[in-house]
């Protein structure tokens, strides 16, 4: 089974940008999960990775406050352009924007914390999980939320997923466990399955100097 398609995600998200927010409400569930899993505090720098249009953005807002640094990043200019949107009518002065493949992305600072939601084919990159983890501090806290293929019994989950995941990702490799490159890299990760085993949070922190 393939990996991960830069060009082909590009070519989704082109199609899909404008109407990506009616996702908010069947989502808000594990972006809150996600984002209350990184225990933040006021004026701590986030990474947001592959945050699209900037659905978790006000989560991890309430939490920094305004001393605080989002750093949202992702592959989609025309996501990035929905987020833009979402930063000036909030009025948030605090967030920064990268448009780049996670892999490549230039990270201005090292973060306290980092978020992956409904990030697939970034969670099957070894690349793009690297550069964030390089950029977190050591002891920073991890969080991935996304769905998964759920046990043979839960049928239409799984119809569900399937339909969903040819929209929005370009892989199904990994499908099962789709954190299992980021617990080789977060020693301490654990995770819970949510809706019938089709979706998972997962989180824990980066390893401490010396660890």
């Amino acid at each position: 089974m393939s990996g991960p398609d830069r060009q082909r995600a590009l070519e989704q998200y082109r199609r899909r940008a404008r109407g990506y927010d009616r996702l908010a409400p069947v989502t808000l569930r594990l972006r809150r999960r996600a984002v209350e899993r990184l225990l933040l505090g006021q004026g701590q720098t986030v990474l947001d990775v592959a945050c699209s249009t900037g659905l978790t953005f006000g989560l991890i807002e309430d939490q920094i406050g305004p001393d605080g640094h989002l750093i949202g990043i992702d592959l989609s200019p025309e996501m990035l352009s929905q987020a833009r949107e979402r930063v000036a009518a909030n009025g948030w002065r605090n967030v920064t924007l990268i448009e780049s493949a996670i892999e490549d992305a230039s990270i201005p600072e090292v973060a306290g914390a980092a978020v992956f939601v409904l990030t697939h084919d970034v969670m099957r990159s070894p690349e793009a999980l690297g550069n964030v983890l390089a950029h977190v501090r050591p002891g920073g806290r991890i969080s991935a939320a996304g769905g998964k293929r759920a046990p043979a019994w839960a049928l239409p989950a799984n119809l569900y997923l399937r339909y969903a995941m040819r929209r929005y990702t370009t892989t199904m490799e990994g499908f099962d466990r789709p954190w299992r490159i980021l617990e080789g890299l977060v020693p301490d990760l654990a995770v819970e399955q949510l809706l019938l085993g089709g979706a998972y949070v997962a989180w824990g922190t980066t390893a401490r100097d010396g660890a």
